[in-house]
This record gives C-alpha cells, structure tokens and sequence, in this order.
C-alpha cells in the first residue's frame, strides 16, 4: 500500500496575540527528486505516496494555490518514507510567519472557490512573498502578495491571516473585474479586499494583532 503523509504546520489562525496551534496543512507539494513527480496534500492535509519504503521525499511549503518565499527561499523538509510519516514545519524548519501565510492563503482559496466554483483564473500558486523589506504595510502587486517584515512598532504583516485574506483579496478583484483587467475604483478594491476577509472570520475586526506589544 501506499505510505500516507500527514502535514502539519503551526501557525496563528487569527494572529499573534492569540495562541499559535498546530493545522493540517492542504495543497501542499510532496516532491520526490529522483523523478521530479509531485504528489499534493488533500484538504485534511494528508498525501498517499505510492513510493517505496526509505524513499527521500522533499515537502514544500508550496503548492496548488500559494508559493511561499523569503527572499527567494521556500523552506521544506525531507523525509524518508516510512509506514506513516508525520511532517511538522515549526520553528526548527520555518518561521510562523511563512506557515501562517501559507495556511491563510489556501484558506481564501478555498473560501473563493466555494463562492465561486466555476472560476479558474486563481487555481494556480500565487507567489506569497515573507518579511519584504519595510513595514508596517502588504500589498499585492498584480502577480504576487507581498508582506513586510517586523518593525516600526508593527508584526511582521504575513502573521495576521486576516491581512493575508485582505491582500489575496485584492488578487481575486484583480482577476474576476473588468474582464480581468482588475477593479479600477480603489476605495471599491480595498472594501471588497475586506469583504473576502470577513465573510472568513465573520469578525467586523480586520488587521487585530497589527500592532508590536511589548
């Protein structure tokens, strides 16, 4: 039988001043370099893998829908291949910041396809760029979502999954008005941003956590 892979990330599915907790991570590309073949974490987080036992296999965190970099780099692990294998990007091999983002995103891309089943233009990994330089800001800029690291009395932006909502937000106003060509009222770009932020977390409160806490 195949050996399943169940992938795990902790992460803060609100923001910093909520606990962090450990969440399947789904979407997510299982690699074996030997063949270039990708396998993919379905929606509990888990990924049959018809190799066999002791096979290397190098986990992303990359994958349908998000591709996570700081400054260019996508953290992943490998792992041999056994009977079941329990795959966790912590600190030891990621920062919170990474993992958030890419659960948040994945969570909007579900959310966008639930809402909109029939549409395609997003079902492919957005680049999700960690810890740009600057602060205190996130944008998306019409191909990749992009977040500031720590600083100037500000979280690193890509630990707020409802920044992340808001900013992925701003790539499905993009891709679904205007025949693609985006939505050209601003004040309409950033509400709508957050429309995809709320109907998420049903919270009127979007961007908690912003703020450095001594």
């Amino acid at each position: 039988p195949p050996a399943v892979s169940s992938v795990s990330g902790e992460l803060y599915t609100t923001h910093p001043y909520n606990p962090s907790s450990v969440e399947k991570l789904k979407h997510l590309k299982a690699n074996n370099p030997a063949t270039g073949t990708n396998y993919y974490t379905d929606s509990f987080g888990n990924v049959n893998i018809p190799l066999g036992i002791g096979t290397q296999i190098r986990y992303k965190l990359e994958g349908l829908y998000s591709d996570v970099q700081t400054n260019g780099n996508t953290p992943d692990i490998y792992a041999a291949l056994s009977a079941s294998n329990a795959i966790l990007f912590d600190n030891s091999n990621s920062t919170i910041q990474e993992r958030t983002a890419y659960w948040a995103v994945n969570e909007v891309h579900d959310h966008l396809k639930n809402v909109f089943p029939s549409f395609t233009g997003l079902d492919s990994p957005m680049e999700t760029n960690i810890d740009e330089a600057g602060s205190c800001n996130a944008f998306f800029n019409g191909s990749s979502i992009n977040f500031y690291a720590e600083g100037n009395g500000c979280q690193a932006t890509a630990k707020i999954a409802d920044v992340v909502y808001h900013e992925y937000g701003h790539a499905i106003n993009s891709a679904r008005y205007n025949s693609g060509s985006g939505m050209w009222n601003g004040a309409l770009n950033e509400g709508f941003a957050d429309v995809w932020a709320f109907t998420i977390t049903n919270s009127p409160f979007i961007g908690q956590g912003w703020d450095l806490v001594d």
